[in-house]
């Protein structure tokens, strides 16, 4: 087999056993759910209604129909899935949308990492990617969560292509692909903050003003464009809560009671966002090939781009969890959310590809494969955990991701209502 059908067999493979993950994590089995629904009793989170309400927008329903919603401004992920909602309805469109979405995703993955690695390292990438678990806990409902792994798959790769040949055209089309994203998912504090990173690490000035205006202007398009476009308002009680963190902090000597033992916890914090943000075993798999790296001095294997992002995702968990006391219905600080920095998880491919050149003609090279092995078995369990009856890993991984009341329903539904993805009916 010659090493081209090699590479397109395994991603092949590769695509297949995600998509199918994006079903098998669907119907009673959905870890973002929290109630079912009548009448085959699959699971729904309880913000159905603000995500159908999206859709209702853009199908040009009475505004009574949507105008409570709080994601309104989340519009990319039920404008790309509109014609398979439309045609077979909001839940199971957005199912397919979701299989086919992160389909995509993972063969423009492969197709990146062959550009900018190898092809070698583009199969371990490929295998770590398909049984990554942090897909599988949005892909199998139909909100705009599920663009959050693909999205951020295509950021990295507007980053890495304007890395690989920098120029002020290249860095607006970067800064392009994240304001898109950010129109379906607050993404771009990410990889807009890394994007900036990139472009003064590299001295590129003209660079980096563009990508400054660029992203600049979706940012505002986000938050008063669309508003203005279909007349919903720009602050919510979603919104709301970013306003009291910035506020937090632009009157922070106003704000000192209390603050001393919020600072205390945040090393307990980050150690606990760490892990079980990139859902326990990439984290683990990144410290591995990292100190391996630091203890034999081989090629570098943090590169730019992933140094960037790591970087722009620890100034985004400074900024939440230094801030101030500040009131509101929701904290985003704390271990309960820890979902809430997941776009990091492209560092883990991007370090495992890099490695995987690096250690290429080293005796290493068959650890670092055995490693990849082992956390895809142990991620696999993760998802699959529900049908092969090993219930440990898979609530773990997922109880520490979102610590909500979710997945302890999830444990009696599971026994009381069946594992069955959805097209399976028990009424």
């Amino acid at each position: 087999m010659t090493p081209v059908k090699r590479f397109w067999l395994h991603v092949g493979a590769a695509t297949a056993v995600i998509m199918i993950g994006c079903w098998l994590c669907s119907g009673t089995v959905a870890p973002y759910g929290t109630h079912t629904y009548a009448p085959c009793h699959y699971r729904i989170n309880g913000d159905h209604e603000h995500f159908f309400a999206v859709f209702a927008m853009l199908d040009g329903q009475p505004a009574v129909e949507w105008d409570f919603s709080v994601v309104l401004r989340r519009v990319l992920h039920p404008l790309l899935a509109y014609p398979l909602m439309k045609a077979f309805g909001f839940e199971a469109g957005g199912l397919i949308f979701n299989i086919l979405l992160h389909g995509g995703a993972m063969i423009a993955l492969a197709l990146a990492i062959r550009r900018f690695f190898d092809a070698r390292a583009a199969v371990l990438v490929c295998w770590l990617f398909a049984t990554y678990p942090g897909y599988a806990y949005w892909a199998g409902l139909p909100y705009s969560y599920a663009l959050i792994v693909p999205g951020s798959i295509a950021c990295t790769i507007g980053l890495l292509w304007w890395h690989e040949r920098p120029s002020v055209a290249r860095a607006g089309i970067a800064a392009t692909i994240i304001g898109v994203v950010g129109c379906g998912y607050d993404i771009t504090p990410f990889f807009g903050v890394a994007l900036l990173m990139l472009t003064a690490y590299r001295r590129r000035w003209r660079d980096l003003g563009v990508s400054l205006v660029v992203l600049g202007a979706w940012t505002l398009f986000v938050a008063k464009g669309l508003p203005a476009i279909f007349g919903f308002p720009a602050m919510n009680s979603n919104t709301q809560t970013y306003g009291n963190v910035i506020d937090a902090w632009l009157h922070f000597w106003q704000r000192t009671d209390g603050w001393g033992a919020l600072l205390a916890d945040v090393p307990h914090i980050l150690v606990s966002n760490f892990f079980f943000s990139g859902m326990i075993f990439f984290p683990v798999l990144f410290l591995l090939v990292v100190a391996h790296h630091m203890k034999f001095r081989v090629r570098p294997i943090l590169g730019p781009v992933a140094l960037s992002i790591l970087l722009s995702t620890f100034v985004v968990f400074v900024f939440l969890n230094l801030a101030p006391p500040y009131g509101g219905l929701w904290q985003l600080r704390g271990t309960w959310l820890a979902r809430l920095y997941q776009p990091w998880f492209v560092v883990v491919l991007l370090v495992v590809a890099a490695a995987s050149v690096a250690l290429r003609d080293t005796r290493r090279y068959k650890a670092l494969v055995a490693a990849v092995v082992v956390c895809c078995v142990i991620d696999g369990v993760a998802i699959a955990g529900p049908y092969i009856h090993i219930y440990g890993v898979y609530m773990t991984v997922n109880e520490n991701f979102y610590q909500h009341s979710s997945l302890t329903k999830n444990w009696s539904w599971l026994h009381h209502l069946g594992v069955r993805p959805y097209g399976f009916c028990n009424k």
